[in-house]
């Protein structure tokens, strides 16, 4: 029999998860399949469809005062389950290469039904609700208990076995509910973006709010973090991922980088292991036995804060692929413009270069909610420990 690169789905559509088409993304069919895909690979006591954990998820987020925009981001986590099914995370994060497709095709189905695709801050909240769901499905089908501590809920689902057909139609019907409400909300009209950069000695950022821009500077990258950490966007312009091996180099974006942006300086960043080394002579040892080459001087110089981000990450797991990286050249000519429009702002704050850097940050988060992003590899990889590594350059 002949071999497909495609799969042909309830609604008939022939679609291939590697190179999705987002005029095949059906909800028909996202619906059906989850109504009839099993929560934790089919190991609870009852069938609990991923549907329902998707239709609990938004009940949920409404029920905690969200708005219905987060709400439908919520019923449609899981959906590239719809054309990909699942894999247990124990496998699933070794899997590089199949976290960066499932990702790619995720955020495809946000663009597609949620205007300007998902939002760091509204991935947060994603994550967080879906944890929390999974707590309690355990509890309630399993008998365990996957923490010390217990996670409030503010509804009370019904974890008995509801029929596909019911599930598929409690789908669609909430779908067109969140969808007409969440056109309606004007809140979201106004965004609160961050860009960050580092100079003498200080972390320094720029915040948009509506039409309001300010500076602050911190000494540590968490200060900035935690009083930002309902921001809509929060993008840095330092290295965010660190290889662990000469395969993952590969899968960072500077080389496409410097491709993309002619004269961009884009050094080649250092792996994990030389970043976390005792000191510089250590470091460049550990980048020789690992990638093969040695370290600039620039990035040698720029260890510790390339440490500081990874342990961030790494300890407060609410800001992996939240805190994402950029470059103020992806603006191109229109940086210089952006500046000139925020010239009194800047000769306030002092108008150095770095300042303007972390500025074009925060306009390019702008730009990412009113139109979405792409990146640079446009299908990003995670590093070993499930940082993302890429690039976010403004939809064209």
């Amino acid at each position: 029999m002949r071999s497909r690169d495609y799969i042909t789905t309830y609604s008939g559509h022939q679609f291939s998860p590697l190179a999705p088409d987002m005029e095949a993304i059906d909800l028909k069919d996202i619906a059906h399949a989850l109504a009839r895909i099993g929560r934790a690979n089919g190991h609870f006591s009852e069938f609990y469809s991923v549907g329902q954990h998707c239709l609990d998820c938004a009940r949920e987020a409404l029920a905690r005062g969200c708005s219905a925009r987060q709400a439908l981001l919520c019923l449609l986590h899981d959906a590239s389950e719809a054309y990909m099914s699942d894999i247990t995370s124990p496998v699933k994060k070794h899997l590089r290469q199949y976290i960066a497709v499932e990702d790619r095709l995720l955020d495809m189905i946000y663009e597609k039904y949620v205007p300007g695709g998902i939002r760091p801050r509204e991935q947060r909240v994603v994550k967080e609700i879906d944890n929390t769901m999974l707590y309690h499905e355990f509890v309630n089908l399993k008998g365990e208990k996957l923490s010390e501590e217990e996670p409030g809920l503010h509804i009370t689902p019904c974890f008995a076995f509801t029929s596909f057909w019911a599930v598929e139609k409690q789908y669609l019907d909430l779908f067109d509910e969140l969808s007409r409400n969440a056109q309606q909300e004007t809140e979201l009209r106004s965004w609160q973006t961050v860009g960050i950069t580092h100079a003498n000695g200080q972390w320094q950022a720029a915040v948009l709010s509506g039409a309001d821009c300010t500076f602050t500077s911190a000494d540590t990258l968490w200060d900035i973090c935690k009083t930002y950490q309902d921001a809509d966007a929060v993008l840095i312009d330092l290295p965010v991922g660190l290889p662990e091996s000469k395969e993952d180099e590969g899968l960072r974006p500077e080389a496409e980088l410097r491709k993309v942006l002619h004269g961009c300086s884009a050094a080649a960043v250092p792996c994990r292991q030389a970043v976390y080394a005792a000191d510089d002579n250590a470091a460049r040892e550990e980048n020789i036995r690992v990638l093969g080459r040695t370290i600039s001087p620039q990035q040698t110089a720029q260890r510790h804060l390339l440490r500081e981000i990874d342990e961030l990450l790494l300890y407060h797991n609410e800001w992996k692929n939240v805190l994402r990286e950029s470059r103020a050249q992806v603006l191109g000519d229109s940086r210089r413009l952006i500046i000139q429009q925020y010239r009194e702002q800047l000769a306030e704050a002092g108008a150095k270069r770095e300042l303007e850097d972390a500025l074009c940050l925060a306009v390019i988060g702008q730009m990412e909610c009113r139109n979405g992003s792409e990146t640079i590899p446009a299908i990003p990889c995670n590093d070993a420990r499930g940082v993302r590594m890429q690039v976010i350059i403004p939809r064209k």
